[in-house]
């Protein structure tokens, strides 16, 4: 119900991914602490405006097409995140850097808000791009941070072929 305090929402939960090889899933891994993931809309517009007058003024905007992405931060420096963030592959405890020219799977979200109603979000098909340095050496704890783009996935999901969230309880 809008207008309702019990709405107001101081976000945590879980993130994991599964990692896509070779169009194939390997298997939903937590991504350990996670501070912070946010969706974002960002809609193209194609503007028109009249030429009737001296001074243009817009007379239309249409939505020509959207995507979908976010970002989200990982604190632990597990070496299968690390591979997340270098485009690489893991091998026991070693990870080849570069073994890959992107990183595709789902990623999920499970909320469990400190107040606020409680949210799963799947988002079927992602591509995951690193989003700033990956510091080894740091007086602050170090972080990695991702930007993701949601894909089409109607494939598997003809009914919502980006993502899905559900209301998990009430706060």
């Amino acid at each position: 119900m809008a207008g309702s305090t019990a709405n107001l929402l101081i976000g945590k939960g879980i993130l994991s991914f599964d990692r896509y090889v070779n169009g194939l899933p390997t298997g939903m891994t937590d991504l350990g602490n996670a501070p912070n993931f946010s969706l974002t809309l960002s809609p193209e517009t194609l503007d028109h405006f009249s030429s009737r007058e001296g001074l243009k003024k817009r007379d239309l905007s249409v939505v020509v097409s959207v995507t979908l992405g976010g970002k989200f931060t990982l604190e632990e420096y597990d070496i299968n995140n690390l591979a997340l963030a270098l485009y690489g592959s893991v091998s026991g405890s070693t990870l080849n850097a570069l073994a890959e020219t992107s990183v595709t799977g789902h990623l999920k979200f499970v909320g469990n808000p400190a107040t606020g109603p409680a949210y799963q979000v799947d988002c079927w098909k992602v591509t995951l791009k690193p989003a700033g340095e990956i510091a080894f050496i740091s007086d602050e704890w170090s972080k990695i941070d991702f930007e993701f783009t949601v894909e089409d996935d109607s494939a598997n999901h003809p009914s919502q072929p980006y993502m899905k969230i559900t209301k998990l309880t009430e706060s």
